[in-house]
């Protein structure tokens, strides 16, 4: 084999060689973007579903706080403080209202007027 020819010959090789290199960097590169992608996303829905764990965690607490207060409220004599009801009427006071609709964790119940909160607690 000639000299030029065995040069032509790794040239070539060299060539392909490069191409592969370059071939498989693309590859890489391609791979690499998917992988951020996927991890970006990974983290997106980690961070969501840490959120909706504190949310679930505050709604629990409020329930239970809800719970505790209108257990507490039931204990406590109706006319005791004369939040409940009016004493010689029987209808509900607005403040004794807002207390049981506090306790039932309504949302809402600081700007509501005496009839929505009648409705919300199911009364109206």
């Amino acid at each position: 084999m000639s000299t030029k020819k065995a040069e032509k010959d790794a040239e070539r090789a060299l060539v392909a060689a490069r191409a592969a290199v370059d071939e498989a960097e693309r590859a890489v590169k391609k791979l690499d973007k998917r992988s951020r992608k996927e991890a970006e996303e990974l983290s997106a829905r980690l961070e969501q579903a840490a959120k909706d764990a504190k949310k679930a965690v505050k709604r629990t607490e409020r329930t239970e706080k809800a719970e505790k207060a209108a257990r507490t409220a039931q204990a406590e004599p109706a006319s005791a403080g004369g939040t409940a009801a009016a004493p010689s009427t029987g209808i509900p006071t607005f403040h004794g209202l807002r207390d049981r609709a506090k306790a039932q964790g309504i949302q809402g119940y600081s700007r509501m007027n005496k009839a929505q909160l009648l409705h919300a607690l199911g009364e109206g």
